[in-house]
């Protein structure tokens, strides 16, 4: 009869120290990765420059170079320099139009297709450097193609983007003005501040969640339902994990 030989469970001490190793490895691992991925980002930025005319002329060298970058995760946008007029202006702005009309593909559950610039630029844009008005100029290209992309503003400075053929009515322009300042609307706050009458203050928001504009918050512990502006519960989460 053989010797049967059993692997012991660690407990306390050791197995702390298993878990511990086991997570500093992970941290090394992956920072070696992100080094790693600096530098070949590096090394692309560098190759670009040194062969931009040719990125610029050969349409079919420029296609495999971009291919190329999105297949190792590097984003085409961290590439270009539009003060150097890295490989064309116009392809700086058309992968901002390609990224743009992903970003609201994505996002377009979560705000009915309806997002700020400041969201997109701080959110979306921010490692690659693309300005609010880079922003704008490329949804001008996406609207010559009448692609539905189109800029509105409320309170003379805030600027959304919609992705969506549906129009704002008024009503909903001024509940959208409310949650700029606030973060959300309800039926007290827009019948005390707009001197609506409560049924119209109710059906206003009961369209914009039915539309996705706004999420609806029910566990106030009693209180009235609140109605948020799901972009300030991203800046919410954002503000947290920094």
């Amino acid at each position: 009869m053989g010797l049967k030989y059993t692997t012991m469970k660690r407990f306390g001490v050791s197995a702390f120290d298993s878990n511990l190793y086991e997570s500093q490895t992970l941290q090394r691992q992956t920072k070696e990765y992100d080094d790693q991925l600096k530098l070949f980002q590096e090394k692309l930025i560098q190759f670009a420059i040194e062969h931009n005319e040719e990125l610029k002329e050969n349409i079919e060298f420029k296609s495999k170079f971009l291919k190329m970058c999105n297949t190792i995760g590097i984003d085409p946008l961290t590439l270009f320099n539009k003060d150097r007029h890295l490989f064309n202006v116009n392809d700086y702005y058309y992968e901002i139009c390609v990224k743009l009309i992903q970003i609201c593909r994505d996002i377009k559950d979560l705000n009915g297709g309806i997002v700020s610039l400041e969201e997109l630029q701080k959110i979306y844009f921010n490692e690659a450097n693309v300005t609010q008005a880079d922003i704008e100029k490329s949804v001008e290209m996406l609207a010559s193609l009448d692609g539905g992309f189109e800029i509105f503003q409320i309170r003379d400075h805030l600027k959304f983007l919609r992705s969506v053929p549906n129009e704002l009515t008024s009503d909903q322009t001024k509940v959208l003005e409310v949650c700029s300042v606030m973060g959300y609307a309800s039926i007290n706050l827009l019948h005390i501040n707009l001197n609506w009458e409560r049924v119209r203050c109710k059906t206003t928001l009961n369209e914009m969640i039915t539309n996705g504009l706004l999420w609806m918050d029910n566990q106030c512990g009693g209180k009235e339902i609140l109605y948020w502006d799901p972009s300030w519960i991203t800046k919410c989460v954002d503000s947290n994990t920094t």
